[in-house]
């Protein structure tokens, strides 16, 4: 399979990451540096490493490919960071340490993250031609007019130089018994995958987030797939993407 293929499949990362890699001079096949992004590598033959780092498909460790991890606040979306002790990685076992996320969750963020080994499918979800939707359940500080609140983020405000567009925005119902036209707690869908999109598009808005918890990516939802904090399990393709 071609180099970048091999690369994504081992976990380096995804297809577009790993092209870079190797155009970087990152890459040695058989003790010689390759920048030829053409080139194919024979499983059985060719070593192959990436920093000086032996990288290599294990197709038969018996690990999932894909894991939905139900990430708690505190902890960064990170491999590692010299400014946070704490990572996601501290709550998975080291069998999943070189794996790859699709979109991060921030540190006062919770909820669904998608871990995988296949960088191919990694780009799949996070790449957005792909329109993978991204639902969120937001905790404002106070109460707001729903609708008035959902057309705005709807049609776009500009934040930090960008235009920040939420697909829909619905009321979550957690709280509208007395008053159905006024909550704090809205569903919010997401196409783009902007950073902190949410928690800039509310504050566009002089409202704070409070708490933010992703409930679904693509079709697999934690409302429908009960899963612990800090737990992950085994997923499939098809769970996320459909097909």
């Amino acid at each position: 399979m071609r180099i970048n293929q091999f690369l994504a499949r081992s976990g380096v990362g995804a297809r577009r990451k790993v092209e870079e890699i190797v155009l970087a001079g990152r890459v040695k096949v058989n003790g010689k540096t390759l920048t030829d992004l053409s080139y194919r590598v024979d499983l059985e033959k060719d070593q192959v490493l990436v920093d000086g780092k032996t990288v290599c498909i294990d197709e038969e460790d018996g690990l999932p490919k894909i894991i939905a991890f139900n990430k708690p606040v505190g902890f960064l979306s990170s491999h590692e960071d010299k400014f946070h002790e704490k990572t996601i990685f501290d709550l998975l076992p080291k069998e999943f340490h070189k794996y790859n996320y699709a979109g991060r969750l921030d540190l006062d963020s919770r909820g669904l993250l998608i871990l995988s080994s296949d960088g191919d499918f990694i780009q799949r979800v996070t790449h957005p031609s792909n329109k993978i939707e991204k639902e969120y359940i937001v905790t404002l500080q106070k109460k707001v007019d729903w609708k008035r609140i959902a057309e705005e983020l709807r049609l776009g405000v500009r934040e930090g130089g960008e235009t920040l567009r939420a697909f829909q925005v619905t009321a979550a119902g957690l709280d509208m018994d007395k008053d159905p036209d006024n909550t704090n707690h809205l569903r919010v869908i997401l196409k783009e995958g902007k950073k902190r999109q949410i928690r800039r598009m509310f504050h566009a808005k002089d409202l704070s987030v409070i708490d933010l918890f992703r409930v679904r990516v693509g079709g697999l939802s934690l409302e429908k797939k009960k899963l612990e904090e800090g737990k992950y399990i085994s997923v499939t393709e098809k769970e996320i993407l459909g097909k």
